[in-house]
């Protein structure tokens, strides 16, 4: 059979680029033959032969997320400008994750990623409610403020007059 077969079928070499590509930017070994379909011993044979292998590789920092992750594109969206995170983009960046951690059938980081995505929709829910509760707290402030202003602008009933020309004597002198 030959390397990288599925049934007896060689990969192309555009599939091992990609295998090599994915595996240089952090994949798994096991993700990368998931995703193109080629044999762990192979791939691990032909990172070997080829010196592609990571531990053939310079030594560079590590980055903070994976190319293909959704957090790369909502960290490039603000700017590194975390106060600019919207909650609901956060949700998504974890549900995203616990996906991905399923169909790789690791349970742990999946329950892990759901955890997170459930506190993340808890704070924001607490958030709107906190807002929620100050803005109708606002809202009766200023109702009480507009009864207070026309109970202060009523007549004292004893003319008729609405309290608008009280500083003339009843005469009309000032």
């Amino acid at each position: 059979m030959a390397e990288g077969s599925q049934r007896g079928v060689a990969a192309p070499q555009a599939v091992w680029a990609q295998v090599r590509e994915d595996y240089l930017a952090g994949r798994s070994a096991s993700e990368c033959c998931r995703i193109h379909g080629v044999g762990l011993t192979a791939l691990r044979g032909r990172a070997a032969r080829e010196g592609w292998r990571r531990t053939d590789q310079p030594w560079t920092p590590p980055t903070r997320l994976d190319p293909w992750d959704e957090g790369v594109a909502l960290e490039e969206r603000i700017g590194g400008d975390l106060d600019r995170v919207e909650f609901g983009s956060l949700a998504f960046v974890a549900h995203r994750r616990m996906m991905r951690a399923v169909l790789r059938g690791d349970a742990m980081e999946a329950l892990r990623w759901r955890r997170v995505r459930l506190m993340i929709d808890a704070e924001a829910a607490e958030i709107a409610e906190a807002i929620e509760r100050d803005e109708a707290e606002a809202w009766h402030r200023e109702q009480d403020a507009l009864r207070e202003a026309i109970r202060a602008n009523r007549s004292d009933g004893s003319d008729g007059s609405d309290g608008v020309f009280s500083d003339r004597t009843p005469d009309g002198q000032r």
